[in-house]
């Protein structure tokens, strides 16, 4: 009989500093599942517009000295998050005055949650330790008014571990192992480790007015030079594969804007908003949307255009959650289907470039414990 506990690691803790690094000991002795986490902060006075509270939280790592067994930021692990569980991501973004933003993602060591197969096992290990880095000012200055408000970011996290069980011998690893700026033109090489096999990579890119495609138009995966070619796929159509593989997502977003104004949300490839004001006579709609861009069209009871700042709930459906693109090396639970790339010599990602934006590639790689 598997037994299950929540061991709280941080409940709520409010940071002074808008620009840190939080580190808590991983002193946990029975195998751990997943690590939780919940972030929340508060908006200024008056908005806090195309601000979201996932840029704010820029890394979250597990080391053993300067060994690392996990480190993605907050956008990454939660699209990874969405891939490897199909659940409905924690996403409360809402830019109004004096609103609160809460966000949350689980960061899983095996197929799914309490798997008995991979998990992570910290006594393995000399020093665990987690580390949170966050900056409220990573997208514009803290403001009592227009940004987040200083030193009102809290922080919560959790383990999910399985009492008394015995431990795996192997876990999962998801990792950032390049990030880079695109170009207009041109293949760019990523050699990729050969040590581990590797269970999936995920591309993040993010610029707006840029899905996946638009960054990148092909993508092959090449073994020894085309010894062996495990993927070679125009990006626009493995993103479609992909949103038939794991299905939509959905998130709510709170806007505080008006006509003519363009609002930002996390999902980016074939984008349906669905919106309604809270002013009483007022409707809205939008005349574009795509790349996680819209920009809105409201008028009042009178047919007047909105020239002024209301409250706007929105629900965003559609794929590629942060603009991300998953790519599974194999069946998802199968670990015989996983890609071994310890028979080569050399394994290469050759991205075909298509504009000039922040690119980022996770690995997700079985690792002994």
């Amino acid at each position: 009989m598997l037994k299950t506990r929540d061991a709280v690691l941080c409940y709520q803790e409010t940071q002074s500093s808008d620009k840190s690094t939080k580190t808590i000991d991983l002193n946990l002795v029975d195998p751990v599942s997943a690590l939780g986490f919940e972030f929340a902060a508060t908006n200024g006075t008056t908005n806090n517009k195309n601000n979201p509270l996932p840029f704010a939280i820029t890394k979250l790592e597990i080391v053993d000295g300067s060994d690392v067994l996990c480190s993605m930021s907050f956008r990454q692990a939660q699209a990874l998050e969405f891939y490897k569980t199909g659940k409905q991501p924690l996403l409360r973004e809402d830019e109004g005055p004096s609103a609160g933003q809460t966000i949350g993602c689980m960061i899983l060591f095996g197929r799914w949650l309490w798997d008995r197969d991979f998990a992570l096992d910290l006594t393995k290990f000399n020093n665990p330790q987690l580390k949170i880095t966050w900056d409220l000012t990573n997208i514009r200055a803290v403001s009592a008014t227009t940004a987040f408000a200083t030193g009102t970011l809290e922080i919560s996290a959790w383990a999910k571990v399985m009492e008394g069980q015995p431990a795996p011998g192997k876990f999962f690893m998801d990792k950032e192992i390049e990030a880079w700026t695109g170009a207009t033109s041109g293949d760019k090489r990523h050699e990729l480790p050969i040590d581990l096999p590797y269970r999936m990579l995920m591309l993040l890119c993010h610029n707006y007015f840029a899905n996946v495609d638009i960054s990148m138009t092909k993508l092959k995966l090449t073994c020894d030079t085309d010894k062996f070619i495990p993927l070679e796929r125009y990006t626009k159509q493995l993103d479609a594969e992909m949103a038939q593989l794991f299905g939509a997502v959905a998130v709510w977003k709170r806007f505080h804007s008006y006509s003519g104004q363009q609002v930002w949300f996390p999902v980016f490839s074939e984008p349906q908003l669905k919106m309604s004001a809270t002013t009483l006579g007022y409707c809205v709609n939008y005349p574009w949307c795509w790349s996680g861009l819209a920009e809105l069209g409201e008028v009042n009871g009178a047919g007047s255009t909105v020239v002024a700042d209301n409250r706007i709930d929105g629900v965003i459906e559609g794929h590629s959650l942060h603009c991300s693109l998953p790519i599974p090396m194999g069946q998802m639970a199968e670990p015989d289907t996983w890609f071994d790339p310890t028979a080569y010599r050399k394994v290469e990602l050759i991205t075909t470039e298509r504009s000039a934006t922040n690119n980022t590639l996770v690995a997700e790689q079985v690792r002994p414990n």
